[in-house]
């Protein structure tokens, strides 16, 4: 009869672990600690910086989600056209896609007055721009684009002031075609519903438009 419990580890049994399991061991500890240190963040970052980041051309899908973007990283080319179709994943939120430069930081208060717009410089001022296939937009700020409607203007519900933005309810799309305009270097784009609480909970992306 047995005198041992079933499964339990003897002296014999038990884990005997080599020289080469320790240094693997230790080399992924080493490896977890420095994702810990510098944030998954600076390891994609340092990893675009060595092997480089793809251009995105033609057709392809921004996807929204609650509080964050699919991609939040791009590369445009000046001169490329794209279609990008922005899509609300959210079952719950209305999320919009705006792009920029200089976030006034002074408009981040939680009291008093909050202008329309946030960035200081809006991508889409002088660029042209065809909307299509509108689904459950909320509105539509047009700022100073050149736009082109596809289909009943009436579904935009086109309001005035702030920057450009579709604003899209839950499950909404809309599709956006455009010529990448000759404005190199990094844009940051973002959403700034419920009064920047979106942007400020990590919401937010870069483009990076190279020279063709």
């Amino acid at each position: 009869m047995a005198d041992r419990i079933p499964n339990e580890l003897t002296e014999q049994g038990s884990p005997d672990w080599s020289r080469r399991q320790f240094l693997w061991g230790l080399g992924g500890l080493a490896v977890a600690g420095t994702v810990s240190l510098l944030g998954r963040q600076g390891i994609v970052s340092a990893a675009r910086s060595l092997f480089g980041s793809p251009v995105t051309s033609g057709a392809f899908n921004l996807y929204a989600f609650d509080y964050y973007y699919v991609p939040n990283y791009m590369v445009w080319r000046v001169g490329d056209y794209l279609e990008v179709t922005f899509q609300n994943q959210s079952h719950t939120h209305w999320h919009e896609w705006t792009i920029g430069r200089h976030v006034n930081e002074s408009y981040f208060q939680a009291f008093g007055e909050l202008p329309a717009d946030a960035w200081k410089v809006d991508f889409w001022d002088g660029v042209p721009v065809t909307l299509s296939n509108p689904y459950k937009i909320d509105n539509f700020v047009p700022n100073k684009a050149i736009v082109t409607y596809e289909g009943p203007k009436s579904l935009y519900n086109i309001a005035s002031g702030g920057d450009f933005s579709p604003t899209l309810k839950p499950g909404g799309s809309l599709t956006l075609s455009f010529q990448v305009p000759d404005k190199p270097g990094i844009w940051d784009f973002g959403c700034f519903v419920q009064q920047y609480i979106h942007y400020r909970t990590g919401m937010r992306g870069i483009i990076n438009i190279i020279k063709a």
